[in-house]
């Protein structure tokens, strides 16, 4: 690669080490002290769905309906007699399902007449209605609520938790301890539209995403007259649409509000299944893994930066770093809105968020005693390769020391006889110098 070398790509591998022991500290405290874990904490209350359905919801092609469920209100009605006979009619008149996210508790404060009315009811419509249930934490683990005619009467029990905070999810169960419920969402899917329920359960997706791409529900209350071709094949959904106590956030604004009633964000869920519009999402480990890939790359840029622009490589590393997430928020949001496809970028962008500061970090160490101690002792250790050839070599060294070592001997022993010449001329001349004197 052009302007990258060998050296880039251990010291990003060094980075990306720092960048996971990092997470992985911060990880660990979180679980003691939260106030430790700001990125935690921000991740979880931000996902990039919230900012994909907000431009989605502003866009001019928002027009959405489903004709086949019907919010039915029940808020400002306290007789549970004129509830049986709500039920009764819709019944009669051909409802393919009746939910009641409200649960009929203890008979003791209501007329037992109207009690006896609503159970008896209940029990000849019990093919088509669902009942609501609830687990409610306690000291021991968990109790469950549900209403006083659900066992007796033989009509379907499904879970109506939602989750404490924001909502953003729905799942086939819920599980509470060793004991798991089917969810109002499932079940209600499973009685209505049994082959998008089975096509959901076939994805084996532990939660999808609810789609809160705008849609226009039918909203009726229990006191408004209509007819059989207003309520046939249609879903109802019975719920109290002014009990504030059963209102949830949700991620974006609907209806001009950020919560809504749990009723509605069940027909939200059941429309994501029955209307094509669930959401792929990126597996848990698919998103980790490009996480590592995205961060080692940006890691190994962040060393040549490093080495290259000296002075200015902070400066020039975060305007790489705030590029790079603009480009991979752009992507994701193409796909999401037009693939429905949700990519994990949450681990992706918290390598690159946290690669300048580990890279800082990494050259800090670089230039400790200690890195270069190892760094030189490593240096020291022979390579199997060089220890092979020098087996292979040795003979031919041996030789060619041979030889150097005869030639050495040659060289003297031609010295010596020059010499030895030398001082036998010298004594010659001496000797004729002499006799001549």
């Amino acid at each position: 690669m052009i302007g990258f070398n060998k050296r880039h790509f251990l010291y990003g591998f060094g980075v990306l080490i720092i960048t996971i022991l990092i997470c992985a500290i911060v990880g660990a405290l979180s679980f003691s002290t939260l106030f430790l874990d700001p990125v935690g904490q921000v991740i979880k209350s931000f996902h990039f769905t919230d900012s994909y359905f907000y431009i989605e919801n502003n866009s001019d092609e928002i027009s959405d309906a489903n004709p086949d469920i019907v919010l039915y209100d029940l808020s400002g009605c306290y007789s549970r007699a004129e509830i049986a006979g709500a039920v009764q009619n819709l019944y009669d008149k051909g409802a393919r399902a009746i939910a009641l996210d409200v649960i009929f508790g203890g008979t003791s404060s209501h007329d037992p007449a109207a009690n006896d009315s609503l159970m008896n009811v209940m029990a000849r419509c019990h093919d088509k209605v669902i009942a609501a249930c609830r687990a409610v934490p306690t000291m021991n683990g968990f109790t469950f609520e549900s209403s006083f005619f659900a066992k007796e009467t033989g009509c379907r029990e499904a879970c109506i938790n939602v989750e404490n905070d924001i909502v953003r999810t729905f799942s086939p169960n819920l599980c509470f301890g060793d004991t798991c419920l089917a969810t109002f969402v499932s079940v209600i899917t499973e009685l209505a539209y049994p082959e998008e329920h089975k096509a959901w359960i076939e994805e084996e997706n532990k939660s999808s995403l609810i789609n809160y791409k705008h849609v226009f529900f039918d909203q009726w209350h229990i006191y408004d007259e209509i007819t059989e071709d207003d309520v046939k094949d249609r879903v109802f959904l019975f719920g109290d649409f002014s009990d504030l106590r059963d209102f949830h956030s949700v991620p974006i604004e609907i209806d001009g509000s950020r919560r809504i009633s749990g009723t509605t964000i069940h027909a939200y869920a059941i429309t994501t299944i029955t209307k094509n519009r669930l959401i792929t999402q990126m597996t848990e480990r698919t998103g980790m893994v490009l996480g590592f890939i995205f961060s080692f790359l940006f890691c190994v840029v962040c060393c040549q930066v490093t080495e290259k622009y000296d002075k200015i490589a902070g400066l020039v590393m975060n305007v790489y770093q705030l590029a790079l997430l603009l480009i991979l928020a752009f992507i994701g949001g193409i796909i999401f809105l037009k693939l429905r496809y949700d990519i994990n970028l949450v681990y992706a962008m918290l390598g690159i968020g946290l690669a300048g500061f580990s890279t800082d970090l990494w050259y800090y160490i670089t230039t400790t005693r200690l890195y270069q101690f190892l760094s030189k002792w490593v240096k020291r250790v022979p390579k199997a390769s060089e220890t092979n050839e020098e087996d292979i070599n040795e003979g031919d060294n041996e030789s060619d020391a041979e030889k150097e070592e005869n030639d050495w001997n040659d060289e003297n022993n031609n010295e010596i006889i020059n010499s030895t010449n030398n001082n036998e001329t010298g004594v010659e001349e001496t000797t004729l110098s002499d006799t001549n004197s």
